[in-house]
């Protein structure tokens, strides 16, 4: 689904070069829901740009069903971290969820079935009418995956989409997303700074380095698919994997091999 190739991108600092990613590569396959995870400022959300089509790679490609991405990628929807400003405040919650639709051709009636789906989805049904000010942060960020879903996207990218929730909110919009993953078949990119997110949440956890940032570590998720808040996250077997995508980034940290 999603192919990554010897990506990069560099920055100009100071009269000088930043190159925040260098020749990262990795691959996707169609279905699975990965986390991709590192230190801090070690380029993620630069990563999933150029995957999403918003930012030019200065060398490698990323691609999308075989096709190299030079823009946003058909049957690809993304999900922010910044809900406040990924919602309109002057469209009710409706409209936000229904305004991608607009460019799919479909019939309004087609549309308004689409967006109470969606909204059912994340357990927001019957909020069509409300305000985007009118809901808690969790709630809002709900309506910003609604959005995405209602597309029906085949490749999901989300960044660091529950970082400014609280934890309970948290815990919750995890689970809508491997509920909503596994209910509808889509492929996940989920990036991410917390470590147990990415075990919980992941098949796989791809660790970068520093900058200028590679792929450091591929660690396979083997939890099972049912995953519960509680006994998942108190067993050994996710302490063990928890463990070991600590060390990867504390030595990515130190720059270490």
């Amino acid at each position: 689904m999603l192919e990554v190739a010897g990506i990069g991108r560099d920055y100009r600092v100071d009269g000088g070069t930043h190159t925040a990613v260098d020749s990262l590569s990795f691959q996707v396959a169609e279905g699975e829901l990965v986390c991709i995870v590192g230190p801090s400022g070690c380029g993620k959300t630069t990563l999933l740009r150029m995957c999403a089509g918003l930012l030019a790679p200065t060398r490698g490609r990323a691609l999308v069903d075989g096709r190299e991405v030079d823009g946003p990628p058909e049957g690809t929807a993304v999900v922010f971290q910044e809900y406040g400003r990924s919602l309109f405040p002057w469209m009710r919650v409706g409209a936000n969820v229904e305004l991608p639709l607009k460019r799919l051709g479909l019939t309004r009636g087609e549309r308004r079935n689409r967006v109470a789906e969606a909204l059912r989805l994340v357990d927001l049904e019957g909020k069509e009418r409300v305000w985007p000010w009118q809901l808690s942060g969790g709630m809002q960020q709900r309506v910003a995956i609604a959005r995405a879903v209602a597309f029906r996207p085949r490749l999901l990218l989300m960044d660091e989409p529950f970082a400014a929730v609280d934890a309970q909110t948290r815990a919750d919009l995890e689970d809508l997303i491997r509920d909503l993953w596994s209910r509808l078949g889509i492929t996940v990119v989920f990036i991410t700074h917390d470590i147990d997110e990415s075990v919980y949440l992941g098949q796989r956890v791809l660790v970068l380095s520093s900058p200028p940032t590679t792929l450091r570590a591929e660690i396979h998720v083997d939890l099972g698919p049912d995953r519960d808040q509680l006994e998942t996250r108190s067993g050994p077997a996710f302490a063990k994997l928890r463990a070991a995508v600590w060390r990867e980034i504390q030595a990515a940290k130190r720059g270490g091999e």
